[in-house]
């Protein structure tokens, strides 16, 4: 499957998904209060720092791989079924801590309902890679799509019945269990379930580079909001996770998406070019000129969007959103950072900087968390800063970027970003940043800017604008021979 089509795919099913989980995060905040939003966040960040040991890259390693067989496969199954096992177990652990020691009961059954999860997991971990590894991203979608349905029902049925922050829980994991089931049925010929142990100290090797990547980033992450949890308590954690959860949404649903397409073909033409600068360069437009509008529009617009989707009692979460917005609008000028040296195969100096990264970090995020929930993001702002700079010299080395090339990139991008938040910008300081701008203004400031950003994008003859024309040529030939045949 060609990039374009598992694009289309990707996004396709993911603005499906992301309305339906965004719909379901709206209601859920209408459902529950912030300190409720406060123990579920708690209990996750607790379930974050223990399943850091799943941030092993075993998916990585069978995508990046030339070839694998049948003992590759059940290596790594066994790999990831081994801690998957150990995640189970440390959530069992802490959620009858939590009830016998810290006598929290709601705390604890967040945990002990969380424990089922990382084992059905575990299931579709064979089936999930191999169709990463071929672009099937149409069973990927479809799969993504039945998660996100699977997870709204349960939860928001959860939450009817007064189950509160546990309801929260419990719509994910029976998700896992759901998606699991169709990923065995789809790829049944596919199944490992076989243990063994060729390749194993490679695996392994690999494993621990990602560990001490991906792992110490969730690990600061998620620690992070157990230090806020402790020092400002449950109801300033439930307003942050609110504002966070809210841009980790958009961030994963557009960067995250896309990066991950992008990964396969970036392996692809360096296994058969031996290059990949101009893949690179083309998606490193596309996804700086469509995330940086995004971003700097949500923290324009951060008052009122909290106010209407959320409602008052979550007003105190604008400020902070906005500053995780403009934080993520520095994180991706160091982008694709993760794919490069993987694939570069240089983990171990990216190792380096991610534990250097993840130390100054999060202590500039616990100093700001003695100044308020504002000087908490702040801090984040600050980490952006410090992943800049230490990631930025390397990423024109590693791409294989002419001098200057990348820094054309994002003039370029921050044109466009300018043009698309303008009308957002005008109207908050006409409003005097107000939360409580009419939504008819609302629209049509973002209306205003998407205009904008279009006809800048076609003047400059954007890679983005080419694949709209593309796309669009596409859903009108399907729907003239549509018409055709129905005739």
């Amino acid at each position: 499957m060609s990039v374009r089509r598992s694009l289309f795919w990707s996004y396709g099913s993911q603005l499906i998904t992301l309305a339906i989980t965004f719909s379901t995060s709206v209601i859920v905040a209408r459902l529950i209060s912030p300190r409720e939003m406060g123990i579920y966040a708690l209990a996750l960040a607790i379930s974050g720092v223990l399943s850091v040991f799943l941030a092993f890259g075993t998916q990585a390693f069978l995508v990046r791989e030339k070839t694998i067989d049948v003992q590759t496969l059940r290596s790594a199954f066994t790999v990831n079924l081994a801690l998957s096992g150990l995640l189970a177990l440390c959530l069992l652990c802490a959620g009858l801590f939590s009830m016998f020691v810290r006598h929290d009961n709601e705390i604890s059954a967040v945990l002990l309902i969380m424990v089922a999860g990382p084992l059905f997991s575990a299931l579709e971990f064979v089936p999930a890679a191999l169709c990463m590894r071929e672009m099937r991203y149409s069973t990927i979608s479809a799969v993504n799509i039945l998660r996100a349905v699977i997870t709204a029902l349960v939860t928001l049925t959860c939450l009817w019945r007064g189950a509160g922050a546990p309801g929260l829980a419990v719509g994910p994991v029976f998700a896992n269990l759901v998606c699991a089931l169709f990923y065995m049925m789809a790829r049944r010929h596919d199944l490992i379930f076989r243990p063994g142990l060729y390749r194993f100290r490679e695996i392994l090797v690999f494993g621990f580079q990602m560990l001490t990547i991906s792992g110490v980033a969730q690990l600061a992450a998620r620690s992070s909001d157990i230090i806020l949890g402790n020092m400002l308590g449950l109801f300033a954690l439930g307003l942050y996770s609110r504002a966070s959860g809210l841009a980790t949404l958009v961030f994963i649903n557009v960067y995250g998406l896309a990066t991950g397409v992008i990964f396969v073909q970036l392996s692809r033409d360096l296994r058969e070019k031996g290059e990949f600068h101009t893949t690179f360069i083309r998606a490193l437009r596309m996804i700086t000129g469509a995330m940086w509008p995004i971003l700097l529009g949500i923290a324009t617009l951060a008052g009122p969007l909290v106010l209407i989707l959320y409602g008052a009692k979550w007003l105190p979460a604008a400020t902070p959103l906005a500053l995780l917005m403009i934080a993520q609008f520095i994180v991706l000028g160091f982008g694709m950072n993760w794919e490069l040296f993987v694939l570069r195969k240089e983990t171990n100096q990216q190792m380096r900087i991610e534990m250097s990264r993840a130390i100054i970090g999060t202590a500039i995020f616990s100093v700001g968390c003695l100044f308020g929930l504002a000087a908490a993001a702040v801090g984040r702002i600050g980490e952006a800063i410090v992943g800049y700079v230490l990631y930025r010299p390397h990423i024109d080395r590693l791409a294989g970027t002419e001098p200057g090339e990348i820094d054309r990139v994002y003039s370029e991008s921050l044109q466009l970003t300018a043009v698309a938040i303008a009308p957002s910008i005008l109207l908050m300081g006409w409003w005097k940043w107000s939360p409580h701008v009419p939504l008819i203004l609302v629209i049509f400031s973002i209306i205003l800017g998407v205009i904008g950003w279009l006809l800048l994008l076609r003047y400059k003859r954007h890679p983005i604008a080419s694949e709209i024309l593309i796309t669009v040529a596409r859903l009108c030939g399907r729907s003239a021979s549509e018409t055709g045949q129905s005739s």
